[in-house]
């Protein structure tokens, strides 16, 4: 638990923010090492990987979105210094995502060829890429449950633990990707499907990690099974109420970034390819915002619970200058040095020129992004879900598809052009949730 004051807020962002940036630079690691470990196989596996990959990652976040409310209530509750609710919602979380990952998966698995061709893939990608696609969708309900475990412990202001079980989960990827996808010793050669096996394998165990966390006895969280198996109504109303509007927000988010991939697509082979490797460098980049923003929505969760508004204010604004100038730094990097960092990947020459072209059209956005997750986390934090859902409506419906058709395939500027909508986009996101906050509705929500 963590003791909240002005003297020590700064402190204690760094105390929630340093294993988070860690944990989610191991969480983009494990896309990045999936991505390396296939260079070898040819473009066309760069390809399928990166696209499978990419639609996991969205169906995985857009699900794990309803558990959303729950990390916002538990702050609360941990905030007021009321433990067992916060245990008793923590418990609900972890059955809402059991029974989303059982009841969805056999749809995904089903649906997973077709889903590739959607996104407009050429045919040696979908054949490649579905068999990955089938594996990790199959056992989407341990991805599910990891990210409740994670958000639980977030909530209450523990994030230690899950930064050290995504190190052991990226790991075990790199292992079994090398076992798998080669056929080292006496396990098959499965090539790109091999990809997948192990993605599956590091999830089950890191699943089985926080669990064991939170059923271990004297945690702060510590919940039971009987708990778990017990549906308690009205918690579970709490948790859909605050989580729907996060939830519709994360599905436009990722139902748009899913047709800026189509849109990608369109364009061939080769600029997916490189908007693939661009997007996994500029992923690293999203991980001290994404951090802050979490630690942001802890820090305004547990202000609100103690009856401290100013508390709530400082925290918002001083996470967001402790982005800009983290985020600030990555765009340096990706404007003075895009050849050498996409270099890493050893792509064709094609590739490799137009991935290092995106990374330095990718810096323009960086500032905007800080601006845009951290009072996005706040408000969500506070139990305002529904300022960042308008926001991505907007966002996602009139800006972020809309501009990266009409760059990329109107006026015929290529995969920069799609790129370049993307900024403008941010950009404009930023300043709208930013005008938001200081409206100030989220101060009256209660949850």
């Amino acid at each position: 638990m963590l003791e909240l004051t002005e003297n020590n807020l700064n402190k204690n962002i760094i105390k929630l923010s340093i294993p988070l940036i860690i944990e989610n630079i191991l969480h983009m690691t494990v896309f990045i090492s999936d991505t390396i470990m296939v260079v070898c196989l040819g473009t066309a596996a760069i390809a399928a990987v990166g696209l499978s990959s990419t639609i996991f990652f969205i169906i995985s976040i857009v699900f794990s979105s309803l558990n959303i409310g729950s990390a916002s209530i538990i702050a609360r509750h941990v905030g007021a210094k009321e433990i067992g609710s916060a245990q008793l919602i923590a418990a609900q979380s972890i059955a809402l995502s059991f029974f989303l990952g059982v009841f969805v998966s056999p749809f995904f698995v089903l649906f997973a060829r077709k889903l590739l061709v959607f996104m407009s893939a050429e045919p040696v990608v979908v054949d490649l890429g579905v068999g990955y696609l089938q594996i990790v969708c199959g056992f989407l309900v341990f991805r599910l449950i990891m990210l409740a475990c994670s958000g639980i412990l977030r909530g209450a202001g523990d994030t230690k633990t899950s930064m050290k079980v995504t190190l052991v989960v990226n790991i075990l990827n790199i292992l079994f990707n090398w076992l798998l996808i080669f056929g080292i010793g006496p396990f098959p050669k499965l090539g790109v499907f091999g990809v997948g096996c192990a993605t599956v394998i590091a999830y089950m165990v890191g699943t089985g990690l926080l669990l064991a966390k939170l059923f271990t006895k004297g945690s702060v969280m510590m919940i039971s099974m009987k708990q778990i198996t017990r549906l308690h109504l009205e918690s579970f109303k709490r948790i859909i109420r605050i989580s729907i509007p996060a939830a519709i927000d994360t599905f436009l988010t990722q139902m748009g970034f899913l047709f800026f991939t189509k849109v990608v697509a369109i364009l061939g082979t080769v600029p997916l390819a490189a908007h693939e490797i661009a997007l996994r460098i500029e992923s690293v980049s999203f991980m001290p915002g994404f951090a802050l923003a979490v630690s942001t929505a802890t820090l305004v969760g547990q202000s609100l619970g103690a009856k401290n508004i100013n508390l709530a204010l400082l925290s918002m604004k001083r996470c967001c200058y402790f982005a800009l100038g983290l985020m600030g730094f990555f765009a340096l990097i990706f404007l003075f040095f895009p050849l050498q960092i996409t270099g890493l990947f050893q792509p064709e020459d094609k590739v490799h020129s137009l991935a290092a072209f995106c990374l330095m059209i990718s810096a323009i956005e960086q500032p905007a992004l800080a601006v845009y997750m951290v009072y996005a986390g706040g408000l969500r934090g506070a139990g305002d879900t529904v300022s960042p859902m308008i926001v991505a409506i907007v966002g996602t419906l009139c800006l972020h598809v809309p501009l990266a058709y009409l760059f990329g395939i109107t006026l015929q500027w290529g995969l920069a052009g799609v790129w370049f909508g993307a900024v403008i986009d941010w950009i404009i996101r930023a300043i709208a949730m930013y005008l938001l906050y200081k409206r100030g509705r989220w101060r009256r929500v209660m949850v």
